[in-house]
């Protein structure tokens, strides 16, 4: 390993030795087969979004299946949407009733993801959006609605507090949705202090706000900035971007390019995606990189088939040459070669 590989914390050493997880992109917008974003594209109404969500009940929604999977599929960590920009909770939360345990399924998806997941010896990663469409604040901004913003605000740390307390040990946060806000509008540096007193270790990603007053610098998922940063690991979007100042994972779809259950939609090949995988073990910066390689489940919770179909070619090869992803470093050992990638 490099000096810096070896002068990460010990406790974020499982994120440069895994490489490896799992992205999950699930809530009621599955329904519309059309992405995750369907609400603010389609420029659907919100009610009645609202009332479908209400519905929405995944009745084959097995987490223990969901883990299974991805520890066959070679992965070695999970990261969940517990709430997209469409303000949906996949939680039991005290803040709202517009939650999967308050409406149809009657369920703590959140719950049932993070105790399934450890017990297949995954580490766990919480996905949430900092916006929420349903709330004009986030828009209008702490100048045109102070009073708004702050309840906002409120109703934002509450939540994010609810999921590092109440489901054991926390390993990876994915903040998003971030803009246009600032860091100093979300007080998300302050946030983030109260999260690492709750769970020391865990591990919080980049798409925090750009802090004018501290000049600090976190970038929205395009790739990694040049400037002080804000964030434990860069998260490059679509793009495999090393980060020469932190940890890095880069996030991919398994589909062409949305990130929510699609109907349709073409799948990538299981060689292109173990590429993409080698390809961020290969990259250097801080310390190598990690693919977090993203599913849309069905609507009724299960794993699309061809998803399952890739991912388990991909932990095959795995088991043979797994020794050249887990726990390796950026290559460049020579200027050329003739087959493959190096690590």
């Amino acid at each position: 390993m490099t000096k810096q590989a070896q002068a990460i914390r010990k406790g974020w050493q499982w994120f440069t030795e895994s490489r490896y997880g799992m992205f999950i992109h699930f809530g009621p917008y599955a329904q519309y087969g059309r992405g995750e974003q369907v609400l603010f594209r389609e420029h659907l109404d919100q009610a009645e979004y609202a009332r479908k969500a209400c519905e929405w009940n995944p009745e084959f929604f097995d987490a223990e299946l969901w883990a299974y999977t991805a520890r066959k599929a070679g992965m070695k960590y999970a990261c969940l949407t517990t709430r997209h920009h469409d303000g949906y909770c996949l939680w039991d939360t005290e803040t709202t009733d517009y939650s999967s345990a308050k409406q149809a399924p009657g369920r703590d998806l959140v719950r049932e993801f993070t105790d399934a997941f450890r017990a297949q010896g995954l580490r766990v990663g919480l996905y949430y959006s900092w916006i929420d469409w349903r709330i004009p604040a986030y828009f209008n901004g702490p100048e045109k609605d102070p009073e708004g913003w702050e309840t906002m605000k409120r109703y934002l740390h509450a939540q994010v507090e609810e999921l590092v307390t109440k489901y054991g040990r926390i390993d990876h946060f994915f903040f998003d949705g971030v803009w246009p806000r600032t860091a100093e509008d979300l007080e998300s540096i302050k946030l983030v202090e109260r999260m690492k007193s709750i769970q020391p270790d865990i591990l919080v990603n980049n798409r925090l706000g750009l802090s004018e007053e501290e000049k600090l610098h976190a970038d929205g998922g395009g790739g990694s900035g040049d400037s002080e940063v804000l964030g434990d690991f860069g998260s490059p979007e679509h793009v495999i971007v090393p980060d020469q100042k932190r940890l890095w994972e880069s996030n991919q779809v398994t589909t062409w390019r949305l990130w929510g259950y699609t109907n349709g939609e073409r799948w990538r090949p299981a060689d292109v995606l173990l590429d993409m995988l080698c390809e961020c073990a290969e990259k250097g910066g801080a310390a190598g990189g990690n693919l977090l390689l993203n599913v849309g489940p069905q609507p009724d919770g299960q794993l699309p088939p061809a998803f399952v179909e890739r991912a388990l070619k991909i932990g095959e090869w795995l088991d043979v040459h797994g020794e050249a992803i887990y726990g390796s470093d950026g290559g460049n050992l020579t200027e050329f070669i003739s087959y493959g990638r190096q690590t």
